[in-house]
């Protein structure tokens, strides 16, 4: 079945949720999915919902960016435990690390993205990591190095209150939910120069390129390199003008 409310590029992920649905319906019990980027998240709950079924999320701990799903088959209680997702702190014996060398050494010992939760720099030497259950003794015996810091990764159930993303709320008006004018917008910027960004590979959708017209939708993540991120929070309306209002988080990079 296609769904028109999302694209093409889309539907054989949206296949694979209506897959997961359809498990929860035939067995009647749970279905835990991988860690979903917010777009993704925003595909599955919405395939969920119009299966009748409820969704809860959590990425291990309030505010997280990446989550995983339960599908249920009714608004059962849920406890943290029912996602399977453990804490590692990692900290550098000597040295800093930043997020991409955190992530890169993960991916570098053969893990996949989607097995990945957040990963929360608390300083340059100190980091927590959220990573399904599953991965923890395979970690435990071979993650020693963060490029080339030396590093000592230990389980924690009791972790500090961490801060979400600092994604700073803001209502844009586009004549046209584009890319390029989306960025324009959120990043304060000419047009011409949003297009310049989006050309150059500079600009990524959802962590992958896009051409300048692609339209943006709910949960879309755009990274602007040298700016930050954007964050597709609502598409609000049009108003009487047609101009599109849209609701986004804005993210700065540290400089």
């Amino acid at each position: 079945m296609k769904h028109t409310w999302v694209r093409a590029s889309e539907q054989p992920w949206v296949r694979r949720a209506s897959d997961w649905v359809r498990q929860v319906q035939d067995r009647y019990s749970p279905y835990l999915t991988d860690f979903l980027t917010p777009r993704e998240q925003y595909l599955a709950e919405s395939v969920a919902k119009g299966a009748g079924l409820h969704a809860e999320a959590f990425g291990g701990f309030d505010g997280a960016e990446r989550v995983r799903l339960l599908l249920l088959p009714e608004p059962w209680p849920v406890a943290p435990e029912d996602f399977e997702i453990q804490a590692l702190e990692v900290s550098a014996l000597q040295g800093e690390f930043a997020h991409a060398d955190v992530l890169g050494s993960l991916l570098g010992l053969g893990l996949k993205r989607p097995s990945l939760g957040d990963i929360v720099l608390v300083t340059p030497s100190q980091a927590y990591v959220f990573i399904a259950q599953p991965l923890v003794s395979y970690l435990r015996d071979t993650w020693s190095r963060v490029g080339r810091v030396v590093v000592h990764v230990r389980e924690v159930d009791d972790i500090p209150e961490l801060p979400p993303p600092p994604y700073e709320p803001k209502d844009i008006f586009v004549m046209s939910p584009r890319m390029d004018a989306v960025v324009a917008q959120a990043c304060r910027m000419s047009r011409k120069e949003a297009q310049s960004l989006v050309a150059s590979g500079r600009v990524e959708l959802n962590h992958a390129e896009a051409p300048a017209d692609a339209e943006v939708r709910p949960g879309d993540v755009l990274s602007v390199r040298g700016f930050g991120r954007v964050r597709v929070l609502e598409t609000v309306g049009q108003s009487k003008s047609g101009r599109w209002m849209i609701r986004v988080g804005v993210l700065r990079s540290r400089r």
